[in-house]
């Protein structure tokens, strides 16, 4: 062997030996110093395997969800619905709903006065009440297709032509609405022909054909989809009159008078009581509806719910 080969063996072998001393010491110091690291190496290791197909499995599940939500979505063509409140266990119904009407719907958090009573009515008979919330004309729509059970409110004048209309089951007070300060004379609906008014939309829809005459007549007349902001723009543009319903509009009011924005109004009572309706794609859920409906009126709960 010549001189280099003797000088690479030794070498070797003095690496080997340094590599035996390092690793005896340090099972020394973890024999001596750190009781339990091996023990907690060992669970290191355990969670590292237990993570990775727990990793993937939230993964595989990540894009399930999508997928599902997208499905959902494309068969639904209506956004996101949410069970509501305390309701039973039984057979599903997707009901309609609009989508800015507090406090008769809450969108937010899938509730308000109408989900429940429907939800009661209907629970009665042992439904579950799935609320869907979307524009009128969609969700009549969508009862047609057979996408939703159900919807409403729908008025008198509304075409429900081949479905199943339950009982009434609320009146909306509809009034016009001035501030004190314009000091305005509306005794009638033709008194609203020269001036500036929004309406809620579709009112020429549930208010009957007289109030679409005024409306058509009016070049003035608009109509908003948003309440909140139907009201807090009446008390910021100052110049018009708005359509609503009575209760709608006191429950805005009430909340921009948290905020300091107020001023003295003339309530103008000069719409009749409007009758409001749920319609219904199937017969049979409509007569379980106004056999729940009738339950809750006979118990007294209908009266605690609506006041």
């Amino acid at each position: 062997m010549t001189y280099w080969g003797h000088r690479a063996r030794r070498g070797a072998v003095v690496l080997r030996g340094m590599a035996v001393c390092a690793v005896l010491a340090l099972a020394c110091t973890l024999a001596c110093g750190v009781p339990g690291a091996r023990a907690a190496q060992g669970a290191d290791g355990s969670v590292r395997q237990a993570m990775a197909p727990a990793r993937d499995a939230v993964s595989q599940d990540a894009a399930s969800q999508s997928a599902a939500r997208k499905a959902a979505a494309d068969e639904a063509e209506a956004p996101a619905a949410g069970p509501a409140a305390s309701a039973p266990a039984g057979p599903e119904l997707r009901i309609g709903f609009s989508t800015s009407s507090l406090p008769y719907v809450d969108m937010v958090n899938k509730s308000g006065l109408e989900p429940r009573l429907v939800a009661a009515a209907l629970g009665r008979s042992g439904y579950r009440v799935v609320p869907v919330f979307l524009p009128h004309a969609r969700a009549l729509e969508l009862v047609r297709k057979g996408t939703l059970d159900g919807c409403g409110p729908v008025g008198r004048h509304t075409d429900v032509a081949g479905l199943a209309l339950g009982d009434m089951y609320l009146q909306y007070r509809n009034v016009a609405v001035s501030l004190e300060a314009a000091g305005l004379e509306i005794n009638a609906l033709a008194d609203l022909r020269a001036l500036p008014v929004t309406a809620f939309h579709n009112a020429r829809v549930f208010m009957g054909p007289d109030f679409a005459a005024m409306a058509d007549a009016n070049p003035r007349y608009e109509e908003q989809v948003d309440q909140r902001a139907q009201v807090e723009a009446f008390f910021h543009r100052r110049d018009r009159v708005i359509v609503l319903d009575e209760r709608i509009f006191a429950f805005h009011r009430t909340r921009l008078a948290a905020r300091g924005v107020d001023e003295p109004v003339r309530i103008h009572r000069i719409f009749p009581a409007q009758d409001r309706f749920f319609v219904f794609r199937d017969p049979t859920v409509r007569d379980a509806f106004d056999a729940g409906l009738r339950q809750l009126q006979e118990s007294g709960e209908y009266r605690r719910m609506v006041r």
